[in-house]
């Protein structure tokens, strides 16, 4: 049987759309359509306008509708400054005599890691659990069956806004879309583009978008710190337009259609310009305990700003042994750019939800009441 799954990556300016089919019996995953939808009304997931953020999505619909018999289920990547994070801990005690640990206890234990005193102005999105210890001992990936008193687990949670949920819940309500997944994108990449080895690591991942750079950065096969920052490409674009005394749009016009070595001019005002971009990059995350202490040797770049010069630029600024640009590139896909990395996002979403049984629909206009019960069913526990 085919699931049809929909993937909405709101970037900045536009909206990005992958439409996959996975087939539960080979469990493959196939992309059926990608598509980018212009739309002003929205700036790295912020909806500036209902109503124009409405039409933008319904043209999106319409367009699937013409690949689909029935509604797919959504899922909607969240990025930007209203996103949070935090690295926090959770303990259960294992009932029953033989000590066994149960999933409930895993849903019990990741639950307990979730700090009681969130604003309510926060939204939980998602909690990724990293690592467990049992009675004092670490590095246990999977818990589940083994014996022991106590469980831990470390996590990674990712908070939203309440206010700006919501915004984005009235538009895909209006259009007649109101069950639907959010995931945080930048976790998304993280846990599908990367190596292990990468992940092992002191790694750092960058998504950049037009106008905002979302970053995680590894150590010891966890994530130990992530950054939604207001700094991306139409930084490069702008510094690029005023060395070439030329307007915005024909910049961005000229520099799609550059190839990277064409010309040796316009290779250098690029390369000065995404060394400025990811400079003001460093400097925010200088600012951060975990990017000091754990300073990256690695980068992973994504994104539809990633390019040949913000490689070049990252591994210069961050004085990294190793940087590449990532992308899905083995799809299997009836879409000719699946592997362009202006939908890398998108696609990683889709693979992320489906390695965490998440495609249960999640409306987000309320908190769950049962949150115990919402991370059974998220993790594949229940």
């Amino acid at each position: 049987m085919n699931r049809n799954i929909l993937a909405l990556d709101f970037g900045s300016g536009k909206i990005t759309a992958v439409l996959s089919a996975y087939d539960d019996e080979t469990g493959t995953l196939r992309v059926r359509r990608t598509l980018t939808q212009p739309c002003k009304a929205v700036n790295a997931c912020v909806v500036l306008d209902l109503q124009q953020t409405q039409e933008a999505v319904n043209k999106i619909f319409a367009d699937i509708s013409e690949y689909v018999s029935f509604n797919p289920s959504v899922i909607v990547g969240l990025r930007g400054g209203f996103l949070s994070f935090k690295r926090s801990s959770g303990f259960k005690n294992t009932d029953g005599r033989n000590r066994i640990i149960s999933s409930r206890d895993i849903a019990e234990a990741i639950n307990n890691s979730v700090p009681r005193n969130t604003s309510d102005t926060l939204e939980v999105v998602d909690v990724l659990p990293q690592i467990y210890t049992i009675d004092g001992q670490t590095g246990i990936k999977n818990p589940r069956g083994m014996e022991g008193f106590g469980l831990e687990v470390e996590t990674f949670i990712s908070f939203a806004l309440v206010t700006q949920l919501n915004n984005l819940n009235r538009v895909l309500c209006e259009c007649e879309c109101p069950d639907y997944t959010v995931l945080p994108s930048i976790v998304c990449l993280g846990e599908t583009l990367m190596r292990p080895e990468e992940k092992n690591n002191n790694t750092l991942l960058l998504d950049i978008g037009g106008n905002n750079t979302s970053a995680l950065l590894y150590h010891k096969g966890i994530v130990v710190g992530g950054w939604e920052l207001p700094i991306g490409a139409e930084m490069i674009v702008q510094e690029v337009a005023d060395v070439l005394q030329n307007d915005l749009d024909a910049t961005r016009t000229t520099l799609a259609q550059y190839e990277y070595g064409d010309d040796e001019v316009i290779d250098d005002v690029l390369d000065e310009a995404s060394k400025n971009m990811l400079k003001a990059v460093k400097k925010e995350l200088l600012q951060t305990l975990p990017f000091v202490k754990y300073p990256p040797v690695w980068a992973v770049l994504s994104g539809g700003g990633s390019s040949l010069s913000v490689r070049e630029a990252a591994k210069n600024v961050f004085s990294l042994r190793k940087a590449r640009l990532a992308a899905y590139d083995d799809l299997i896909s009836d879409a000719e750019d699946a592997d362009n990395p202006t939908f890398s996002t998108a696609i990683a979403l889709t693979l992320h939800s489906l390695e965490r049984d998440a495609l249960a629909p999640t409306p987000v206009h309320q908190k769950e009441e049962g949150f115990l019960g919402g991370l059974l069913a998220k993790l594949g526990l229940n």
